[in-house]
């Protein structure tokens, strides 16, 4: 993997390479053209010289030695050229530098310039010299009278003076190099960073959509090719909004579903932790706990879900079960909170496989109340058979008697007249209390409110209940915390509620008894408590008198007669409830009992 490096510092380091490679071979070929020029113009130089030496000898020859003698003492005054004259056998005839008569011959091989001249040629070459021990660029050319070199000419220069020259123009080029080095890297840094800049901002609007920042930006000036990628990187970031925005949306929707769903649910991770699980979960289990990612077990505390949960995580990894395979749905009876629930089990796997990814799901179906409301229409379907079928066959048997001809026997026919009464009595209580409880029982018909006052309620109570009352001299009342007051309510599900509550008192109270009938207000509610002193309700049995059909121990009233439809609590619960309320219940053996019920109620403007 290569490294990561700025685009600024790569660019910049791009540019100063180049800039450095342009200068670099600007540099040397302006160092070889210096050098070219340098050498030529020297070496003109020193032809002019020799040349204007070389013509007068050659016009003035053989009477030079005078004319040798004043140019050897003019060049001896200029220290950086050295004049020398030799004849044809390379004897020196004069010299700027020395005594001509102390010096040798120069008519030798190191001497390549002098022989290149007594051949009649140019000659030049850089060596040493023998005389001042410095290194000389010699130039030598032949003095020919009728074609023939009778002598030589040679100019010398200190190679040294040359090269100082050659390193003063080199450094003076450097240094021109140099300076525009510096002034192209300055430029080169600005150039860079003004290049640089739009890069960098769409580098960070880039790095600001990747963390999640999805702000619209300003828009930016610059090259097209700039602008176009920037209208391009705004128009992925609206994209990428408007999709997280419908990720988001469908997300809260989910949770919103599976938080509603009245089905627990929990997801599980690879690592088998419990990654969410929603309200329906918390409620059946009791779940408090703020465990980050627990595991399942630490959730549920009921060995068979968590065993029929383990073995299915087990069938999913692929390993051999300790326990035979069990299937992906199972419905399990189970004690949650010393109550009985029927429970339907579903483990299903998902193809996911990141850490925070659900690679499972539990869904947990609380059918207790599914189960419950079976149990209940299987029992009350036999209940109101065993109910119409006892007064049927009643009056069947009575019918059967007045076909064998009693029409002498008044006393008998009499009988048989009571006994039918009764029990069409008994089955028209049965119709109107079984319309009564579809009645409460259906949803579809919203409360009728309609406005009414206690005394009102009380009329009628007094009117339905008076010859009954009188009958068992009963002691009945009815006390009021309203008032002449008045206010909304349904009053046909009140008065169901108010006529079985005192018809259920009236039956079980005995002789002389006392029954009172309390109206009162609590917090904007309407609270009813029906008191008696009669037989009571045992314990065991409290729970179930709501129930459909079901009636208590004859034996605790002492009367045996003393018997219902077993609808009329049940009518009472479910006016209740239809009306938003709540009913309570106290009671004790042989000391009587107490209903509550408390119902919502919309007071009026005279209020």
């Amino acid at each position: 993997m290569y490294p990561q490096r700025s685009f600024f510092l790569s660019l910049l380091l791009g540019n100063l390479l180049l800039i450095v490679a342009v200068l670099g071979v600007g540099f040397l070929v302006a160092l070889h053209e210096a050098n070219r020029q340098s050498s030529g113009l020297i070496g003109r130089f020193q032809e002019r010289l020799l040349m204007l030496v070389l013509n007068d000898l050659q016009e003035s020859w053989p009477n030079v030695d005078e004319r040798i003698r004043q140019y050897c003492d003019s060049y001896a005054k200029e220290p950086n050229f050295r004049l020398t004259v030799l004849d044809a056998q390379g004897r020196v005839l004069g010299d700027s530098g020395g005594q001509p008569e102390k010096m040798e011959a120069h008519l030798t091989a190191d001497r390549p310039e002098i022989l290149a001249a007594l051949e009649g040629k140019r000659g030049e070459s850089v060596r040493k010299s023998k005389t001042n021990h410095i290194d000389y660029r010699y130039l030598a050319k032949p003095v020919l009278v009728d074609g023939q070199p009778v002598a030589v000419v040679r100019v010398a220069f200190p190679a040294a003076g040359f090269m100082e020259i050659k390193r003063l123009f080199v450094r003076g080029t450097l240094l021109g190099f140099l300076m525009l080095l510096l002034v192209a890297v300055a430029l080169t840094l600005l150039l860079g960073w003004l290049w640089y800049k739009p890069l960098r901002f769409l580098n960070d609007e880039a790095r600001r959509i990747a963390e999640g920042d999805l702000a619209p930006s300003p828009p930016i000036e610059g090259p097209r090719e700039i602008t176009q990628l920037f209208h391009s990187l705004e128009t992925m970031r609206q994209t990428v909004s408007r999709q997280l925005n419908t990720i988001t949306r469908q997300r809260e929707g989910l949770q919103t579903i599976l938080r509603n769903l009245p089905d627990s649910i929990f997801a599980m991770n690879p690592a088998a932790q419990v990654i969410y699980f929603n309200d329906a979960a918390r409620k059946l289990f009791r779940i408090d706990s703020t465990t980050e990612r627990p595991f399942l077990q630490e959730l549920i505390r009921n060995a068979a879900i968590v065993e029929w949960y383990l073995a299915c995580r087990r069938h999913l990894a692929g390993t051999p079960a300790q326990t035979e395979y069990r299937p992906n749905i199972e419905r399990k009876e189970v004690d949650l909170f010393g109550r009985r629930h029927f429970l339907e089990l579903e483990f299903v796997e998902t193809e996911n496989t990141a850490p925070n990814d659900a690679a499972c799901i539990l869904i947990v179906s609380d059918l207790s109340e599914s189960v419950r409301a079976n149990k209940m229409k299987t029992d009350f379907v036999a209940n109101a058979s065993h109910e119409l079928r006892t007064p049927l066959a009643a009056i069947r048997a009575a019918l059967d008697n007045i076909a064998e001809d009693v029409y002498n026997d008044r006393e008998t026919l009499e009988k048989i007249i009571r006994i039918v009464d009764r029990h069409v009595s008994r089955l028209n209580a049965l119709i109107e209390d079984l319309l009564d409880l579809q009645g409460t029982e259906d949803e579809t018909v919203s409360p009728s409110l309609e406005e009414t006052c206690v005394a009102e309620q009380q009329l009628w109570i007094e009117e339905l209940f008076q010859k009954r009352v009188a009958e068992k001299k009963l002691a009945f009342s009815v006390v009021s915390d309203f008032g002449d007051a008045t206010f909304r309510v349904d009053g046909k599900k009140l008065g169901l509620i108010l006529q079985n509550l005192i018809d259920n008192a009236v039956k079980f109270t005995p002789a002389n008894g006392t029954i009172s009938l309390t109206f009162g207000r609590e917090e904007g509610s309407l609270v009813l408590r029906c008191r008696d002193t009669g037989c009571g309700i045992a314990v065991e049995e409290q729970q179930r008198i709501f129930e459909r059909f079901y009636q208590g121990d004859s034996s605790r009233t002492g009367d045996s007669r003393v018997r219902g439809t077993g609808l009329g609590l049940a009518i009472v619960k479910h006016a209740v409830e239809r009306l938003k309320g709540s009913i309570s219940l106290e009671s004790q053996m042989r000391q009587g009992s107490v209903f509550t019920v408390r119902i919502p109620i919309d007071p009026t403007s005279g209020n």
